[in-house]
């Protein structure tokens, strides 16, 4: 069984290489993509994540590297048949607000890796699905800081 992704070690390794999605965007739409291209590759993956990569630069080979085992977890967790899935997303030592957005951000990539591909499936249930997503990709998240 996989184990559980590190948040904070993920963020890093995304940090080092070239794109404009955070983390939780990223897995959002590994997920997302995931749901909608049967066999999808880690290449599938990154070239919709990453702007490029040199893998010749050490940072981007270990973040690379970090990439390949979020990759290979996340599609082990969502084979698994007890649902043994967890979204990567900013933890309980994190601000409610890091949290949040984190949410809203891994929905957001969610709905961009549902959309690289035709979604199958009965379309009242993959519409009311794509609907409560939706509206939490939408949230607005207060960006102070949980103070009460």
């Amino acid at each position: 069984m996989s184990q559980t992704i590190n948040f904070d070690l993920a963020k890093e390794a995304l940090e080092h290489l070239n794109t404009d999605d955070s983390i939780s965007s990223a897995h959002g739409i590994l997920c997302g993509f995931s749901c909608v291209k049967q066999d999808i590759s880690m290449d599938d993956w990154l070239n919709e994540v990453l702007v490029s990569i040199d893998l010749n630069n050490i940072k981007e080979k270990e973040s690379h590297q970090v990439m390949a085992e979020i990759f290979n977890s996340t599609t082990e967790q969502l084979a698994d048949p007890t649902l043994n899935f967890w979204p990567l997303l900013a933890d309980d030592s994190c601000s409610l607000s890091d949290q949040a957005s984190s949410l809203v951000e891994w929905c957001q990539g969610f709905l961009v890796g549902l959309g690289l591909s035709e979604v199958q499936g009965s379309e009242d249930e993959v519409m009311e699905m794509i609907k409560d997503i939706s509206e939490i990709a939408q949230l607005e998240v207060d960006l102070m800081d949980d103070e009460d």
